[in-house]
């Protein structure tokens, strides 16, 4: 991002030493526009690299030094919300059994951390993505058990109110309307997750 601003210094600098010709006009004008679309194009790879990289299939566990990293550039406005939770929408897609536990760790982690995260959760429909990876016969159970602990802990969660979202999900799975998927609730609930991961 620091390139483009540079870059973006750059051209300003000869526009205004251009400044009585349109051609300088023309590309001061050209810049300005062009700067919010590169840093847009920028920030979103950078938030899909890092998600990949959160993510990999070549780790072993969780890599918290990246999930708390993606966190702290959330909260303090380096990167998008919105491009996190997109990137982590398409990982939670993806049919790689490590990859998809080791995104629902993530998203767990910007959720319970960033203030922005369960709105953007919200508005990106990745509950409808975690629905959807519950009801796929080829998930595995620790995963499917994963992302219905999350789901069960946010629909429950007094706090979430103002997002009926997750309480509607949680209605859907938790009594039954999704008849694909039977479960006894109680299993879940008592269940630690970050210790089933192989």
């Amino acid at each position: 991002m620091e390139k483009v601003d540079d870059l973006m210094d750059k051209v300003n600098d000869l526009g205004d030493r251009m400044m009585g010709s349109k051609v300088g006009q023309k590309i001061s004008a050209g810049m300005s526009s062009m700067s919010f679309k590169m840093k847009e194009l920028f920030q979103g790879n950078q938030a899909d690299n890092l998600v990949d990289e959160a993510t990999a299939e070549t780790l072993d566990g969780p890599d918290w030094a990246t999930n708390v990293e993606l966190c702290d550039m959330i909260n303090h406005e380096r990167i998008s919300s919105v491009d996190v939770i997109r990137a982590i929408k398409n990982r939670l897609g993806m049919k790689n059994a490590r990859v998809r536990y080791l995104t629902l760790v993530l998203l767990q982690t910007v959720i319970n951390n960033c203030v922005k995260g369960f709105s953007e959760v919200a508005a990106d429909r990745v509950l409808d993505e975690m629905v959807k990876m519950i009801g796929d016969p080829q998930t595995v159970e620790y995963n499917r058990n994963k992302a219905l602990i999350m789901i069960e802990a946010w629909g429950e969660s007094n706090k979430l109110r103002y997002l009926p979202v997750y309480e509607e999900t949680y209605k859907v799975l938790f009594i039954g309307k999704i008849t694909k998927i039977t479960f006894d609730q109680t299993h879940f609930t008592k269940m630690n997750m970050d210790c089933v991961y192989p």
